[in-house]
């Protein structure tokens, strides 16, 4: 594994420690009964750090992980486009 490969993955799992530190933080602010202000502004930086992750991990993996998500949905979510035989 190059050094360039390791920092791409360490990055990705830096984000997503912040971002999963942002939601505990959020839910720790619903479930304490913060302030509303500092519950939105919880809510705000947990939604920011969703959105760099996201972008991040595009960036990373490139935009045909992305491109292709659809097939992904279609793969969990067992939906089928018109015209596609049912396999039983």
């Amino acid at each position: 594994m190059t050094f360039s490969k390791k920092l791409r993955i360490g990055l990705v799992v830096l984000a997503g420690s912040a971002t999963l530190l942002a939601w505990t933080g959020a839910g720790a602010a619903y479930f304490l009964d913060a302030p509303r202000a500092v519950f939105v502004v919880a809510l705000i930086a947990a939604a920011l750090a969703t959105e760099a992750l996201f972008w991040l991990t595009m960036f990373v993996l490139g935009w045909t992980a992305f491109a292709n998500r659809h097939w992904l949905v279609r793969l969990f979510t067992g939906a089928r486009k018109p015209g596609e035989a049912h396999q039983a």
